[in-house]
């Protein structure tokens, strides 16, 4: 008798890719919960051992694969009670409060709802890349497409050929500028630093020119890997390299307008220029980011921001190409 093929899935979860390295795991467990009047199983219930599952985040991409090694019975609780109980076990409150949460509304609406929830396991591995949701993964990116709140998919076998051959790996391509951190390239960054660096803490991903300064935050070239640890710089502060930059030779031209302003902020030495010894500080800033997002190539403007943090970062702003 011939065995049937392992079939694969991709599940989506929402920040779990801040501490990668956890990811590798030989027994990784994972939960699908359904709360439905009706007796339908979580999605995953069909699971068997060998099945392939594509981990991703929900808005960045793929980051870990692995192959599932048990899969529970599905549990049913019919009331709050009962699911804190069961939750207690597994020390992940941030997880499964949303869920009784909603648990609860339902039941306080009908009290035939239930809830059910499918734990299983598998043996993990991050990828060695990761794998934003391009080609014809484009139908699973919840940023493109509204209203994909379905966290758990089989894939289709035009989706597995994709992935097993021949994935694109590039990042949505910046048209302009926006102070929002794009989902692939947060995921790609994070991978890149856990994957290839010590890094024994969470690292978080900052604006190096500030958002609320006008700094873009879906180009690398303005974006630092900053250790929690350590201190960030305030809000109302900007690098003096931005200033500095914007006075070189090959910018200068550009911001004519604001060089007397400029000149005046750099009189002294300070690494961060602060508002409060400069009270026109952000404003001036906001206008210089303006001014920069209204060039007409995008490879000069990644350019600025990439000389803006060597300046400052010059041992960061060498990887910055590798994590490309």
């Amino acid at each position: 008798m011939q065995l049937e093929k392992p079939k694969s899935y991709l599940i989506k979860r929402s920040n779990s890719f801040r501490d990668l390295k956890k990811n590798n795991s030989n027994k990784k467990g994972y939960f699908e919960i359904t709360i439905r009047k009706d007796k339908m199983d979580p999605p995953s219930s069909k699971l068997v051992n060998k099945d392939i599952i594509y981990v991703a985040e929900t808005s960045g991409g793929i980051y870990a694969k692995g192959e599932v090694i048990k899969s529970s019975k599905v549990k049913e609780f019919k009331t709050i009670e009962e699911v804190l109980d069961y939750s207690k076990q597994f020390k992940d409150d941030s997880y499964w409060l949303g869920k009784i949460r909603f648990f609860k509304d339902k039941l306080s609406s009908d009290s035939n709802y239930v809830l059910k929830c499918h734990q299983y396991f598998i043996k993990q591995r991050l990828l060695k890349r990761t794998i934003p949701y391009n080609g014809t993964l484009r139908k699973y990116d919840a940023s493109v497409k509204s209203g994909l709140a379905r966290i758990f998919f089989e894939l289709k076998d035009e989706d597995v050929k994709y992935l097993n051959e021949n994935p694109d790996y590039s990042l949505k391509q910046v048209k302009k500028l926006d102070p929002k951190i794009p989902g692939d390239l947060r995921l790609k960054i994070y991978s890149f630093f856990n994957q290839n660096y010590s890094i024994g803490h969470l690292i978080d991903i900052d604006h190096f020119v500030p958002k609320s300064a006008g700094g873009p935050g879906n180009i690398i070239e303005n974006l630092v890997p900053i250790g929690l640890s350590l201190n960030r710089y305030k809000s109302d502060s900007i690098p003096r390299s931005f200033f500095e930059v914007a006075l070189n030779d090959d910018f200068k031209r550009n911001f004519k307008v604001f060089e007397k302003e400029i000149l005046k902020l750099l009189k002294n030495d300070e690494k961060y220029i602060r508002k409060k010894d400069h009270p026109n500080l952000i404003h001036l800033a906001k206008e210089m980011n303006a001014q920069v997002s209204e060039w007409k190539k995008m490879d000069e403007i990644k350019r600025f921001y990439f000389e803006v943090n060597k300046k400052f970062n010059p041992e960061y702003v060498e990887l910055i190409n590798k994590v490309k």
